[in-house]
């Protein structure tokens, strides 16, 4: 059974405000804040769910999209390349939404909705290319945000390269799971 229209709406313009409100705090602390992943990720959602919600005020099914499966393996990434690094920062509003908060959403969104029926076996590979993407900038911009990710240190990187891909693929794959499990209506 589908959530009412005016429901299905409300939802995602709810995790739309919890992406773009976890960037505008993390834009009054950080001066670089645009050049975190966690930072990008969350204005992908905030963008995103916004046009999401857009498209059910109007009527539009949008449940088979490749990009909410897309979004939900990316905030896993977000959230659990973080929180093992994390140094006491989940105490801060920007932090516990970016990190917690919004990646939660954005898997309970998957996972309840819809759109988890329509993913194929091979779309966590395809979900993989938006981090590389920013990876690519992150070492061709010599952006330096993470101490894991330095290219001075080539064999540390690749290493940390390897798990995080190993980490975002096993998660699009959970989610794929999780989505067959379940009998769609």
């Amino acid at each position: 059974m589908l959530p009412s229209p005016l429901l299905l709406v409300a939802w995602r313009l709810t995790v739309a405000a919890s992406g773009l409100l976890g960037v505008v705090l993390a834009a009054q602390v950080y001066d670089v804040w645009w050049t975190a992943l966690s930072q990008l990720a969350n204005l992908a959602v905030a963008g995103t769910y916004a046009a999401l919600a857009v498209l059910a005020a109007a009527g539009r099914d949008t449940g088979r999209s490749w990009l909410p499966g897309a979004l939900a393996a990316t905030m896993c990434l977000v959230a659990l390349a973080y929180l093992p690094q994390q140094n006491g920062n989940l105490l801060t509003a920007w932090s516990l939404l970016e990190h917690v908060v919004t990646p939660v959403l954005v898997v309970l969104d998957y996972v309840l909705g819809r759109r988890r029926a329509a993913a194929r076996w091979w779309h966590p590979l395809t979900w993989t290319i938006a981090p590389l993407a920013y990876l690519a900038w992150y070492v061709s911009a010599d952006l330096a945000v993470y101490d894991a990710l330095d290219p001075g240190r080539p064999l540390v990187m690749t290493g940390q390269v390897v798990v995080l891909g190993a980490v975002l693929v096993g998660c699009g794959y959970a989610l794929v799971a999780t989505g067959r499990r379940t009998v769609v209506a």
